[in-house]
């Protein structure tokens, strides 16, 4: 906490110190103390961030079929309370998917080539009892299944692949490529307004190396 009584006092002997002065150097203290909040603030952001990725993408695998990239992998720990909650409801609910592909190098960052969105999103029609999933690809549906348990729908949304989600027909250089993913389950607010994404870290596939010129 941020002591105000400590901004400097005009003493009782010595030289003059003007109002001017002593107006000052409280600004400067109150503007340190608004530093040191917002400090803390962006902390708990932190904190409520580390606290969201507790979700995880695990067993996350590439191969190649031609020119196309085929990716599998599992999202752990999704359906929590408010997901669940959500897609009892009857709203759509939506598991968003950020694919990229990297050229891997070895002693330097990844060089980021393609990237690509996977939705999952559900839809529960309370009249049938039945889930209705959609999978769009980039924004384009690919697919769209009937389910009637709700252990079906989690699996039909946080089991993907093998499904093809790059093309190498436009990587000319040779060399090992590696898919990353992450998963973004919507927000939440922190302290009731700062927006909160609720999202795992990024997951790193096994390496292949290809031949380059649109080749496997």
């Amino acid at each position: 906490m941020c002591d105000f009584s400590a901004a400097p006092r005009a003493p009782a002997r010595g030289p003059t110190v003007f109002p001017s002065q002593i107006s000052g150097l409280a600004s400067a203290t109150l503007v340190a103390c608004m530093r040191s909040a917002f400090v803390v603030l962006w902390l708990l952001v932190l904190a409520a961030g580390k606290a969201a990725d507790d979700p995880r993408i695990e067993a996350l695998r590439i191969s190649l079929e031609g020119d196309r990239v085929l990716a599998s992998f599992a999202l752990q720990g999704a359906f929590d309370r408010r997901l669940a909650g959500r897609l009892e409801s009857g709203l759509p609910t939506s598991i968003l998917y950020r694919l990229e592909l990297h050229r891997d190098r070895k002693r330097w960052y990844d060089r980021r080539l393609q990237e690509n969105t996977l939705e999952a999103v559900a839809v529960y029609d309370a009249v049938a009892r039945t889930y209705d999933v959609h999978y769009k690809l980039d924004g384009k549906l690919i697919e769209s299944r009937t389910l009637r348990e709700r252990h079906e729908v989690e699996a039909a949304m946080t089991r993907i692949g093998p499904l093809p989600v790059f093309s190498l027909e436009q990587v000319r250089e040779p060399g090992r490529i590696l898919v990353k993913v992450r998963a973004e389950l919507g927000s939440r607010t922190l302290l009731s307004f700062i927006p909160v994404t609720v999202a795992t870290d990024w997951a790193d596939s096994n390496k292949i190396r290809i031949q380059g010129g649109g080749g496997g």
